[in-house]
């Protein structure tokens, strides 16, 4: 029996009679993400996979006698320690009399709560800036980079936020009061930084954020003004 759909238009849930729910966890103290996959009992499942876009089996697992829900891991593969990267990729269970083929749409949509300075937050270094953001989609996700005026700053900031919840991003040393961070500016100016925040399956964020620089004594840096979301479009294509 078969149960394959073509296109999108929802999570797995709303195109199979099959799979009652689809969920990504938080698993291994909020280090990595998982695929949590629950059946129907109308059937007796025995596995259930991601295939990605480029037909490559990402992860896999088996249902025991009587188990009907399942994880499947999301930032590791079965044959290399990268994440899932971006793609139109497949869930693809068996079972009795059943092959499912269903695509799989991980993504969410993130939005900029604010900007702080880090000494207003524990989680945040107190020379570094946090990005706040709201996850107002329906799916987990997480923050894996943040860039500033197009360069990388930190390669594994790896902050989760589950939908309708905020999370902090740190762009590290943003904010540091070093005097040669202030050597190539005037005595007192104000300077705007792009900044980037890149996640796992979601579009980035990006914003513009003006940093005040005082010379006049040592080095001071803060946050001047308000922050400006900039709406960028980004394509799904794996990599």
């Amino acid at each position: 029996m078969s149960d394959s759909s073509d296109g999108g238009g929802g999570p797995p849930e709303e195109q199979s009679d099959y799979i009652e729910e689809t969920s990504i966890e938080i698993v291994k103290n909020g280090r990595q993400l998982a695929l949590e996959v629950a059946v129907t009992d109308e059937i007796e499942p025995s596995s259930v996979s991601i295939i990605t876009e480029s037909g490559r089996e990402f992860s896999s697992d088996y249902f025991s006698s009587g188990e009907t829900r399942t994880r499947l891991s999301l930032t590791e593969g079965e044959d290399s320690n990268e994440p899932l990267p971006r793609g139109q990729h497949t869930l693809y269970l068996r079972g009795d009399d059943v092959e499912t083929k269903l695509p799989l749409e991980l993504g969410t949509t993130f939005e900029l709560e604010e900007v702080v300075p880090g000494t207003e937050y524990e989680e945040v270094g107190d020379d570094s800036l946090g990005v706040v953001l709201r996850n107002v989609g329906q799916r987990t996700g997480a923050a894996v980079r943040t860039i500033v005026n197009g360069e990388n700053k930190d390669s594994d900031p790896f902050a989760p936020i589950k939908p309708d919840e905020t999370g902090i991003v740190e762009f590290k040393f943003l904010l540091n009061n070093r005097v040669a961070n202030c050597a190539k500016v005037e005595e007192t100016t104000e300077r705007a930084e792009k900044l980037t925040v890149e996640f796992l399956w979601s579009n980035p964020v990006v914003l513009t954020q003006t940093i005040s620089y005082d010379n006049s004594k040592g080095c001071k840096k803060s946050l001047a003004g308000t922050p400006e979301e900039i709406t960028e479009k980004s394509t799904e294509t794996e990599t």
